[in-house]
């Protein structure tokens, strides 16, 4: 699904509502131009912190500067903070400072230490802030939406062919039910698998269980009695957050089903006989008629069954019918006791058949005492479902599939917009298919999760006594990702479209908003940004770049037009590199040079300046005559001040 899924997804802004305007505004972008977005957002982090680190160094620079004289180890200091390019630099630069200086009697561990540290936690931070740029896919989450051309519904052009119809129908309901049935496996229990599970906006839909709910029918149809019921209830599903249907929460609906469950007593339903028409293929056979109500047009009774089937070296059959509420065409019509205008009435029927049980199993509903069960078991479910607008609290009454389209009834005007009530007309038209019976019937006996533990075909290894809650459990929960299915496939179109039927794309402008706003989740082909989170990344690193691009000049402008400590302007202008090579160079008498006090000095007349040719390799001189000095002395001018410090000692 997810393959199908991916050819799909958007990419480009758009707004998750989930989280608001602001804080969901998303980018999506395809895989290669996310890693690259990736990349970018890592280097401009670093970037914005050297910058970081030139707007501090300066701070620090003019806060130290001082007209009066100071020791050398201050001015290599000052010296460090303008030109260290970079954090990492300054840190390494004033360890330097500590070592060269360690003999000096001018504390220099103790006057280094504190601008190493911030030198250290600056690269640090901005280091670490680098790495987690890529946090703002995170924010923005694995969620994308799903934009296909195939939007809509689809529909059947074999109206002169009820048969065809029929049977296109049923191949559609097979592949939908054997889908949800592999999803819910996989993501409905509790060891799921993170490969199948990481497709629609919410992973699974999490319901409340009652094991002691009333009986849904009379109480003496249900086989423990007035609290045989097993109830089954979601609650209040958001179309958004449970659904992915993104949109703004005024437009969002809620939708809720509850489905209770319980074993009937089938004695008092019950007529045995044995069939005495030869002309019929049961001839001489005890059967067993189960009276739960009328199957239109094929027979005054639910169920039969013949007991030569216990030997018929065959393994469970389980057989279902279902009767609509409101609905005027009924396949089956309950019988008064079991029947329920406010709700979907599904009935199941379980034949053992030849299955041999290995130890006694007191489950009502797959019932063994002996280990040839010849009794035929029966379990019942009422499927309702109920709408809400979140906006104003209303909701409708717990029903059936049928009632919730009608318009007529005051009973479900919630004052929905037009954008509330086509999400809804969009779910009402799911639901016949969440049924429970829709979880069964089309996969029979493969349907009971009892099934994969019998082997040999007949050999039904011990049950708990609990295990037809564990089975419409399981039922509920085809159901349930049956519907995140079907929503997501509105807005991908399905991924097979048998003979004779068409797609039906959106009829309005709010059917349409439901085409684009799907949302799923996807871990590959494209990557989700959080637009708030790029916004602060490049707005605050870009405020740092252009402060430190533009401090200086600006507070030198300051300076120069109140008069106010110029000397600071003027310290970093000397201590620049630049201008400490000025420094050398015009001391020592090469060259003339202008822009003094400026950030870049220029040599004039085009003038050539160099080392002399026979500077002193131990300890070069710029100026010429030094070095004609230095070349009659042989000494370094340590050892001169050595010897002159001997001299005057004497």
């Amino acid at each position: 699904m997810s393959q199908t899924l991916n050819i799909h997804l958007h990419t480009g802004p758009w707004v998750n509502w989930s989280h608001g305007r602001v804080l969901g505004s998303t980018v999506t972008l395809s895989e290669r131009n996310g890693g690259l977005l990736t990349a970018f957002l890592a280097t401009f982090v670093s970037v914005a912190g050297a910058a970081c680190w030139s707007i501090l160094s300066y701070v620090l620079h003019q806060s130290r500067a001082r007209q009066e004289f100071r020791d050398g180890l201050h001015h290599q200091q000052q010296a460090s903070f303008r030109n260290a390019g970079s954090a990492g630099a300054a840190a390494w630069q004033f360890a330097q400072l500590s070592w060269y200086w360690r003999k000096q009697p001018v504390r220099p561990l103790a006057r280094n230490l504190p601008f190493n540290l911030l030198a250290l936690v600056n690269m640090i931070v901005f280091a670490l802030a680098s790495v987690f740029s890529s946090e703002v896919t995170k924010a923005a989450g694995n969620e994308a939406l799903v934009r296909s051309p195939q939007c809509g519904l689809l529909n059947s052009t074999n109206i002169h062919d009820a048969n065809k119809q029929s049977a296109n129908f049923n191949e559609i309901e097979v592949n939908q039910t054997l889908t949800a049935a592999t999803y819910t496996r996989a993501c409905y229990g509790k060891i799921k698998d993170p490969l199948q599970c990481n497709q629609y906006a919410q992973q699974s839909l999490s319901w409340r269980s009652n094991q002691n709910a009333s009986c849904p029918f009379t109480p003496d149809l249900c086989f423990y009695g007035e609290k045989a019921g097993y109830a089954m209830d979601t609650g209040r599903l958001n179309s958004r957050s449970a659904l992915g249907i993104n949109a703004p929460k005024s437009d969002t609906i809620q939708y809720r089903k509850v489905t209770t469950c319980t074993p009937l007593q089938a004695k008092q339903h019950t007529r045995i006989y044995n069939d005495t028409d030869p002309e019929d293929g049961a001839f001489g056979d005890t059967l067993v008629e189960y009276e739960f109500g009328e199957v239109v047009g094929v027979s005054n009774s639910t169920f039969l069954y013949n007991l030569q089937s216990s030997v018929s070296n065959s393994g469970y059959v389980l057989t279902s019918l279902v009767a609509l509420a409101g609905s005027a065409a009924k396949a089956w019509v309950p019988i008064p006791a079991l029947n329920r205008t406010d709700g979907d009435i599904s009935i199941f029927f379980l034949a053992p058949n030849s299955v041999i049980y290995s130890a006694p199993v007191t489950d009502p509903f797959f019932t063994a005492t002996i280990p040839v069960n010849q009794v035929v078991s029966v379990m019942s479910c009422v499927d309702q479902h109920q709408f809400c607008n979140p906006s104003n609290g209303k909701c409708t009454p717990l029903s059936g599939a049928t009632p919730l389209t009608t318009t007529k009834d005051r009973r479900y005007d919630l004052s929905f917009n037009s954008a509330q009530n086509t999400t809804a007309l969009l779910i009402a038209g799911m639901i016949q298919q969440l049924t429970t019976y829709a979880s069964v019937h089309t996969r029979g006996a493969n349907a009971l999760r009892a099934s994969e533990s019998v082997h040999d075909n007949s050999i039904q290894i011990g049950l708990p006594n609990t295990q037809w809650m564990i089975e419409v459990s399981n039922w509920f929960g085809i159901s349930l990702a049956k519907l995140q299915q079907l929503v997501v496939q509105f807005s991908t179109g399905p991924a097979y479209i048998p003979e004779g039927y068409t797609i039906v794309g959106p009829l309005s402008k709010e059917e349409n908003d439901i085409c684009n706003n799907q949302i799923i989740r996807s871990t590959s082909g494209v990557t989700s940004f959080s637009v708030l989170g790029v916004a602060i990344i490049l707005i605050g690193g870009t405020i740092l770049i252009v402060i430190s691009l533009l401090l200086d000049i600006f507070m030198s402008f300051i300076r120069r037009k109140t008069d106010w400590h110029q000397y600071k302007c003027l310290h970093w202008a000397l201590d620049g590199t630049l201008q400490f090579q000025r420094l050398a160079y015009e001391e020592a008498g090469q060259g003339e040079w202008s822009g003094g006090a400026e950030s870049v000095p220029i040599l004039l007349n085009n003038a050539k300046i160099g080392l002399p040719r026979n500077a002193n390799v131990t300890h070069p001189r710029l100026s010429q005559k030094a070095e004609q000095d230095g070349a009659i002395s042989a000494q370094t001018p340590e050892e001169e001040a050595l010897m002159n410090q001997k001299t005057v000692s004497h």
